[in-house]
């Protein structure tokens, strides 16, 4: 969670403002440009989860591609300003690039801007490739997210499989190391590639929210595995050799006395599967399968006044009239433009 006011703070009268830099090749070239109907969407399911959408006044029309809002390497950094009982506050919500804009009909430019992972995305690897030799999860995400700095946030590096075999995407590699280590990742306000252990229980609560409604309304969850079965085949003909992997989880209410056995089976497929590569795969993919069985079973939403200080992989408590819920932060809608309008927030929900 981002350095901020107090939830009870926020919750009372606040002044919303926001500030708004460029700078391109590592110098600024504009600060405080006036913007209107700013909006910050983040979903940490997508390859490149931030987005930032605002509009600038017509003067600002790029004409050429050195201008502040052109789409040729400019990137923006966006400055929650809040007033809180005569407390001024300055809450960084980080560095996007512009990656495109647009002339409107009726005066000023709408721009829209994209998570630095855009970076990655737009920069694929010449070929497939897997860990080299003394590959840690630091020095591996290093080597996949190109200029973006690595840092580990509270934990210790560890070494990686060189079985381990990525595609050309950038973005889907660092993803697919994440998870096989059981981290999660973002790039943060300091512009920094942050890889953090999520958070997964009501010990790690940085926010509790009252009195707002949660949707949708309760029902039940469709019966969840607790058994995982990954398969795979490498090689083929007289050398083909088949592997696979098992996990469960049995706790309560999961004991198979009561619950029984719910299995998912997975086979993994590739032509460029080897026996070495196989049998770490499969075992991979059964570990990453319990892991967000853990993580949750369901999502829930709630609409919140705004608090610039939530990101995501944060876990909060919502408390509602017959509800509370704990639950991980997945991805939010921050209107910066208008204090009335309410922030909704997607939540993994942890506790139930």
């Amino acid at each position: 969670m981002r350095p901020g006011p107090s939830t009870e703070a926020l919750a009372g009268p606040v002044a919303v403002g926001v500030r708004v830099n460029v700078a391109r090749a590592g110098r600024v070239i504009a600060t405080d440009i006036p913007v209107t109907n700013v909006q910050v969407d983040v979903q940490a399911s997508r390859t490149v989860p931030g987005q930032v959408t605002f509009t600038a006044p017509h003067t600002l029309v790029p004409v050429g591609p050195y201008d502040s809002l052109a789409n040729f390497g400019q990137r923006v950094q966006i400055i929650c300003l809040l007033d809180v009982d005569g407390t001024p506050w300055e809450v960084p919500l980080g560095w996007y690039l512009i990656t495109e804009w647009a002339e409107q009909a009726g005066g000023g430019v709408q721009v829209t801007c994209a998570d630095l992972l855009r970076t990655l995305e737009e920069d694929p690897l010449p070929w497939p490739s897997s860990p080299p030799v003394g590959a840690t999860l630091r020095t591996e995400a290093q080597r996949l997210a190109a200029g973006i700095p690595v840092i580990l946030d509270d934990m210790t590096d560890r070494g990686v499989s060189r079985e381990s075999q990525w595609g050309t995407s950038r973005t889907e590699a660092l993803a697919a190391l994440c998870t096989a280590c059981g981290v999660s990742y973002a790039v943060r306000p300091d512009g920094y590639l942050h890889l953090y252990t999520p958070g997964m229980s009501s010990a790690d609560v940085v926010a509790t929210y009252r009195g707002w409604t949660i949707e949708p309304e309760r029902a039940s969850i469709a019966r969840q595995p607790n058994r995982w079965i990954v398969a795979a085949t490498a090689g083929s003909g007289d050398a083909q050799e088949q592997y696979s992997s098992t996990v469960s989880y049995t706790s309560p209410p999961y004991d198979t006395a009561s619950y029984g056995w719910v299995t998912e089976r997975v086979e993994l497929s590739g032509s460029e599967l080897t026996a070495a590569s196989a049998r770490q795969r499969v075992a991979e993919e059964a570990q990453r399968r319990l892991r967000m069985r853990l993580i949750s079973a369901r999502t829930r939403s709630v609409e919140i006044p705004l608090d610039p200080r939530l990101e995501t992989g944060d876990v909060v408590v919502v408390e509602s009239p017959g509800e509370t819920i704990t639950g991980r932060v997945t991805a939010y809608s921050m209107p910066l433009s208008d204090i009335s309008a309410r922030m909704r927030v997607d939540l993994d929900v942890l506790e139930w």
